[in-house]
């Protein structure tokens, strides 16, 4: 039985047939948009480690999908999905939760401090998910300075 749902190969073709080859502009902005979704995790280091995005790049497309409501939303979901039901958050659930209470707030957070939590998330060796792989409740501590 065949999917109604188009496959990512699908969705591809489609994205390449609707921007037009022939406008550089268009181009460079599909690839950058591209580049910063598959290279997400190189990208945060470059944000937390301070790296000026140029405009039009990879780097600013990142930086720019760092700070947007859409991002936020889908932190706080990880971030609370953590809290609740991962044993190595226990000690540093209040940290924790001031990260999710200031991801919360309406004011604009710093893509520094989005890029450290998605590292900090993502990093499978880190803190979070490994005992004596540093102090978790710093590392969320630096996370929300940054924010």
């Amino acid at each position: 039985m065949l999917s109604q749902h188009p496959t990512w190969p699908e969705v591809l073709w489609f994205e390449l047939a609707a921007t037009r080859p022939q406008d550089p502009a268009v181009r460079s902005r599909w690839q950058a948009r591209l580049c910063a979704w598959l290279f997400a995790g190189r990208y945060d280091r470059q944000v937390e480690a301070g790296v000026t995005p140029v405009p039009g790049t990879a780097l600013a497309a990142h930086h720019a999908r760092l700070t947007a409501p859409a991002e936020r939303v889908q932190l706080i979901r990880a971030l609370s999905l953590v809290v609740g039901e991962a044993e190595a958050v226990r000690d540093a659930s209040d940290a924790a939760e001031a990260v999710v209470q200031r991801l919360a707030e309406p004011l604009p957070v710093r893509a520094r401090g989005m890029a450290r939590l998605r590292i900090l998330l993502a990093d499978g060796r880190g803190p979070l998910y490994r005992a004596g792989a540093g102090s978790l409740s710093a590392a969320m501590r630096g996370v929300h300075a940054a924010l």
